[in-house]
């Protein structure tokens, strides 16, 4: 498995994202509609709001020349202000399904398939968290922008706080909608991951920095987002793969990996009564269990040992 670094997914993202052409698919729905609303926006403003605001500043005696200037000007900022709020706003949404795509093609569908159920709870949950989040972002983001008037470290700073913001909003569509976890939760996770959580956002910040360019990193650290989840998920799988390979029960004609038949599974020859019975009727020489007795589910599974049964038929009744 590859050594995760956080600070270089940003980077993975643009990459990756060009080199799978069908994730610029989940752009282009929000930028055709950002752009409708922009020409909404923009013909009501000057038919309507352009005129009423030059009366409004030709009533109070100004110049009308210079009344029209300002309203010209004042329209083209509204316009504007609010085309980025409704760009914002339906952001979220696509960037989610932006998420789940990369996952898709990192052979990860089984992830999403597994969480599938509660819909409405997880759409409510990150909703709820996705707008306390974003108000999050911009309450830091006004706080700390005086740390740009330190030269270098102050910037440094800023930064880095307001990247592990940034992380702590790509990630928590996964921590809430696929891991179901409250945003408390997904909170304090992020705290404790404080170091990784703003390398990775220290990177993604500064490319949302880039005039212009930032249009499309914005989309690209998503996909990075979303690559280093792959990753850890990927980890943590090959993790509990070896743990579970380590535990495997061994028996003489099975292969590493492969657990012995018992009792309880369904197929068995012997239901658990009888199973019970031939116990007292023939009872072992070497007693493997603890004094309490085995436990009420597989006898031959003991947590944190392994248990082979004896290779001697007569003494238990049993086939292996």
């Amino acid at each position: 498995m590859a050594l995760i670094v956080p600070s270089s997914y940003p980077v993975q993202g643009i990459f990756y994202m060009f080199a799978h052409p069908s994730l610029f698919k989940n752009l282009i729905c929000p930028i055709f509609i950002t752009i409708l609303w922009g020409i909404a926006v923009f013909i009501f403003g000057f038919a309507y709001l352009l005129k009423l605001q030059a009366h409004a500043l030709i009533s109070v005696n100004c110049p009308a020349a210079v009344a029209w200037i300002v309203c010209i000007i004042f329209v083209l900022l509204e316009v504007a202000v609010l085309s980025l709020l409704f760009y914002l706003i339906i952001l979220p949404i696509y960037e989610d399904s932006l998420f789940d795509r990369t996952l898709k093609l990192r052979g990860l569908r089984h992830v999403l398939k597994a969480n599938e159920g509660n819909d409405m709870a997880k759409c409510m949950r990150g909703v709820g968290g996705g707008l306390w989040i974003l108000l999050f972002q911009i309450l830091v983001l006004i706080l700390t922008f005086p740390l740009n008037l330190i030269p270098i470290l102050g910037q440094v700073i800023f930064i880095a706080i307001n990247g592990w913001v940034l992380t702590f909003g790509y990630r928590f569509h996964y921590d809430a909608e696929i891991r179901n976890i409250t945003i408390l939760q997904s909170r304090r996770e992020a705290w404790a991951r404080r170091s990784e959580f703003s390398q990775f956002g220290s990177a993604a910040f500064g490319l949302q920095m880039v005039p212009l360019a930032n249009l499309l990193f914005a989309w690209t650290n998503i996909v990075g987002c979303a690559l280093w989840v792959a990753d850890e998920i990927e980890r943590d799988e090959a993790r509990l793969q070896s743990e579970q390979s380590s535990h495997s029960l061994i028996g003489p004609d099975n292969q590493v990996g492969t657990p012995l038949p018992t009792p309880y599974q369904s197929g068995n020859q012997y239901p658990p009564q009888q199973f019970q019975q031939s116990q007292q009727q023939y009872p072992m020489k070497e007693q493997s269990y603890p004094p309490q007795g085995p436990p009420a589910g597989n006898p031959y599974s003991q947590q944190g040992s392994v248990r082979i049964p004896p290779k001697d038929k007569k003494q238990t009744g049993l086939e292996y």
